[in-house]
């Protein structure tokens, strides 16, 4: 039968809405507009929404049972029939009031079906729990998506929630943790919020001086104590004391909100024990019957009066596979590693899929990189106190790798430094001049200590190994691979490519662009040329944006203006001007950065940089969809592809034929702008080739393109407060 998505197709009749005119205006008052719809919802049925025509905002009712002229509303306004309006859903606007009376509805049903839903994670969790592991209630779940890609969709993914028994008050009062711990450890991870809703957050900062009688500065309103029993019920407000200090929550990529410790429950969604990691491990047959079973569970929606119908089967048009890339190795002459060509570094027998990516390393060591150069490097060993010899002995491993298989020399002896021992560091700083680039031998990994050498080598490239990851190599057997992978990321670093894709993909370069971080939001931005493959530049400094999940336009704007410039001006580039481009956003493009983009493209034609006649495309890359490949036989190929309509194409880019278990997660590109001839089909293939640049690990897949995948790492680095430089691709 092949490939199918976990969607159903939704059946919706014409929908025709009652707008109902508001007076007086409630300007952009979104609570305000909620409130109004509650009231309509209670008056006559059906599902309500605001909804803008122009600058006027109305209140739209779609399913409405019983008819009212003129309704009296919150806070003295009064709602009025004023017309009504086919809804179109392949408009956004008209599309979102059907989504959100979808969720509203399944929301009412599910809920005498003993589910609660978390409308952050757009995720129904049943009330009972399955289990309990290490102290964490484990709560099966299911998150459930309301799309449009030439149709309605509802896409079903299972999970698990994991709910801790722990508030942030009792955090806060164990004399082994408190205020200072909790700041460091518990700020930015995930709590349920104990209210009638019961949905995720992240807390974000604690005020110590203030507490939850009291309104926290930064803020006109106090949405702790004095509402908490008028909103959630005398229940709930019992739980809070009065004096525990207040704090800050966010939900999603909104601003923040003063909460109540007390109310919240410790649920991390990520780092949490591995024995709820595995647990929450489907194989593709276990994920599709759960899947199955919820599609039963919740039948058709109906909305009021209007029914539709959810399609028994799954979606299977659109879907496909593309072919694999060729890659290139050797610098002179070079050799090409394709699916179906003899295998060079194993028997000189047909190369399949299954040995793809074991094959990348073989043909590394056997040919050599696609791009060195004859060059000594001076490389500083940082090792924590008492392990200056392991540190050598492992730096001398990873020296002799480099030297036969990647065609560049480090130096030895080589710069030695205590980075435990601050007054040894700041001896040896006036040295750095003279260093090329870190390794750096931690006892187990630390972000913590990490940063701390980066900070040391002010930028400058760093490659670290653990001593927990060699030692447990030593014992599986596959420490050569570590050291591998650890010599090839610190060649890479100073500028070796070990193997390319060349005159495969569409465009001249591929920009990823980047925004994330919370109090010390940053953008970045990297270019990789289209033929060469080579990195042309990078973000090298902070760009601090002061926003969560999209940069204003003037940010955005310089970031595209910097990064062409610099990689037309980049001796390695080949390029005098770029004729076309393609931007990947990790996440979303913004209505500001597009329009910055545009600024930005005016700007480089003026100046030539671009020619006359440049093409370029904006694509939104979601790394965590919804949305899952399934195959009738097993497990799906890794270039497994569905496309959803003409702008949107999900598509798997992870080695699946070498996954034991677990069901593989894609990525979805969507294109969100476009001036130039550009179509879905292609934007995918690049994408997918693209995430085959796995430099840093070549015997492994990512996940995610290159340009996504760097400036992911590029703004985990940057957003670190002893970070102020990155020169190098931080694989």
């Amino acid at each position: 039968m092949g490939r199918f998505i976990n969607s159903f197709e939704i059946d919706v009749p014409p929908v025709t809405a009652d707008l109902y005119d508001i007076d007086p205006q409630p300007n952009d008052n979104y609570p305000l507009l909620n409130a109004h719809a509650t009231i309509l919802e209670e008056k006559i049925g059906g599902r309500a929404r605001w909804y803008s025509q122009g600058s006027r905002h109305y209140i739209a009712v779609i399913g409405a049972e019983r008819e009212y002229a003129t309704i009296q509303s919150a806070e003295g306004a009064e709602l009025e029939f004023a017309h009504e309006t086919e809804l179109d859903f392949s408009e956004w606007s008209d599309f979102k009031i059907l989504q959100e009376a979808l969720i509203e509805e399944l929301k009412q049903d599910l809920e005498a079906d003993g589910y609660w839903y978390d409308s952050t994670k757009n995720t129904f969790y049943r009330e009972d729990r399955e289990t309990q592991i290490e102290g964490y209630d484990i709560h099966p779940g299911v998150e459930v998506r309301i799309s449009y890609h030439d149709r309605p969709l509802i896409t079903l993914d299972p999970t698990l929630g994991a709910i801790g028994s722990r508030t942030l008050a009792d955090y806060l009062n164990d004399d082994s943790w408190g205020i200072d711990r909790v700041s460091e450890e518990l700020v930015g991870r995930t709590f349920i919020f104990q209210t009638s809703d019961r949905t995720s957050c992240t807390v974000t900062g604690v005020f110590e001086n203030t507490t939850v009688s009291e309104v926290p500065p930064g803020r006109f309103d106090n949405e702790t104590l004095d509402e908490i029993e008028d909103r959630h019920g005398r229940e709930v407000a019992d739980k809070v004391d009065p004096s525990e200090p207040t704090v800050k929550i966010r939900y999603g990529n909104s601003d923040w909100y003063p909460a109540a410790p007390s109310l919240l429950l410790f649920a991390p969604s990520e780092d949490r024990p591995d024995d709820i990691s595995q647990r929450a491990t489907f194989s593709p047959r276990e994920r599709w019957e759960k899947v199955e079973t919820f599609r039963e569970l919740i039948g058709n929606i109906n909305i009021g009066t209007i029914q539709t119908d959810i399609s028994q089967s799954p979606v299977r048009d659109g879907l496909s596979a593309y072919g694999y890339p060729v890659l290139t190795f050797g610098d002179d002459p070079s050799t090409e590693m394709g699916i179906g060509r003899p295998n060079i570094s194993f028997d000189g027998s047909p190369l399949t899929q299954e040995y793809w990516n074991p094959a990348k390393q073989g043909y590394l060591e056997e040919v050599g990189p696609r791009r060195t150069f004859d060059e000594d490097f001076n490389i500083a060993v940082l090792f924590p106190e008492g392990a200056e010899d392991d540190a050598l002995r492992a730096y001398q491993q990873v020296r002799e790798y480099v030297e036969d298989h990647l065609g560049i020399i480090l130096s030895d002896p080589p710069g030695r430094v205590n980075y435990e021992d601050p007054h040894e560091v700041e001896d040896w700083q006036p040295s750095l001049d003279n260093i090329d680039a870190g390794f750096g031998y931690l006892p187990q990994h630390d972000e913590k200590v990490y940063h701390q050498l980066i900070e040391i080598l002010d930028g400058k490239p760093l490659q670290s190994l653990t001593a927990v990851n060699l030692r447990s190599a030593q014992r599986s057997g596959h420490e050569d691979d570590v050291i591998a992978n650890t010599a090839v990321g610190l060649g890479v670093k100073l500028g070796v490519v070990p193997f390319s894709i060349e005159n495969q993909l569409d465009t001249d370069a591929y920009l990823g662009l980047s925004v994330t971080g919370r109090d010390r939001t940053v953008a970045s931005g990297v270019v990789v040329s289209g033929t060469n493959n080579q990195i042309l530049y990078q973000t090298e400094e902070t760009n601090p944006t002061g926003r969560s999940t999209v940069t204003n336009q003037g940010l955005a704007k310089q970031i595209l203006i910097r990064a062409v410039q610099g990689a037309v001006t980049n001796p390695r580039s080949g390029f005098e001007q770029l004729d076309s481009l393609t931007i990947h956003r990790n996440g979303y493009l913004g209505d500001e950065e597009i329009a910055g983009l545009r600024e930005g493209v005016e700007y480089l034609k003026s100046n030539g940089y671009v020619t006359d006649s440049f093409e370029w495309v904006g694509v939104d890359v979601q790394h965590s969809p919804t949305y899952r490949i399934y195959d009738d036989d097993g497990m799906p190929d890794m270039g497994s592809y569905a496309q959803l309509d003409d702008e949107t194409v999900l598509l798997l880019t992870t080695d699946a034929p070498q996954l034991d278990q677990g069901t593989p997660q894609p990525i979805l590109c969507k294109i969100a702008v476009e001036e130039g001839d550009f179509d879905i089909y292609s934007v995918g293939r690049d994408a997918f080739y693209l995430s085959e640049l796995n430099w840093g690990a070549p015997s492994k897949g990512i996940k995610d393109p290159l340009t996504v995948y760097l400036t992911r790492r590029m703004n985990r680095r940057l957003s670190h407060d002893r970070v102020s430089r990155l020169t190098y691709p931080p694989f």
